[in-house]
């Protein structure tokens, strides 16, 4: 990875009831032999702290050593309230920390460090974030300045949506261009699912 200026932690939100799924977390699908958290975790391995917020089920694998977990509170409370949750155990010196969705399984190393380069390149105060096809910013796929982040979800209220925590914060849209399924695509629906695991074979 090229040598970027500054420190990033990266927080996973894996709290969702995933009705769609008859109750399965999205984060624990599987997807070509891993788990959709086993495959974003390893994407942001370079991240000075790895943060995964939200209950997991009794039988998921043990998180790798070092990765941190915490719980929302009250739980099931929203994004928001999920990502200051996360946030409390983030360590100061992290300058950005990119906000995560449990469920995109072809997040990368390069997609983050495109992230990284992004906002770097606008300045300390500015955050980049994925925008799909269609033009529409993937919220939990970004990369922002740690304490404006910090600011926006002190007291924020259960239930208060993802964007509560962006405002105020330039943003950057970046677009992926490379080969390749998008780092931003989610797996919210069983044919999503059923997608990601047919671009994941023809990867090999």
């Amino acid at each position: 990875m090229a040598d970027l200026p500054s420190s990033y932690a990266a927080i996973f939100l894996v709290g969702g009831r995933a009705r769609r799924f008859a109750g399965c977390a999205k984060s624990e699908l599987v997807v070509e032999n891993e788990t959709i958290l086993e495959r974003i975790l390893s994407a942001a391995g370079d991240a000075a702290a790895r943060v995964v917020v939200g209950a997991r089920p009794a039988d998921a694998k043990p998180l790798p050593a070092g990765v941190l977990q915490v719980l929302e509170d009250p739980p099931r409370s929203g994004p928001a309230r999920s990502v200051a949750a996360g946030l409390a155990i983030v360590p100061d010196e992290c300058e950005r920390v990119a906000i995560l969705g449990g469920d995109l399984p072809f997040l990368s190393a390069e997609a983050l460090e495109l992230l990284r380069g992004k906002a770097d390149a606008a300045g300390a105060e500015a955050g980049a974030v994925f925008c799909d096809d269609a033009g529409r910013r993937q919220w939990l796929c970004g990369l922002w300045p740690t304490a404006l982040i910090r600011r926006n979800a002190a007291g924020v209220e259960p239930g208060a949506p993802a964007r509560r925590l962006f405002t105020g914060i330039e943003v950057e849209t970046v677009h992926w261009d490379a080969a390749g399924p998008p780092p931003w695509f989610d797996c919210d629906t069983p044919a999503d699912l059923e997608q990601a695991r047919t671009w994941a074979a023809d990867m090999k």
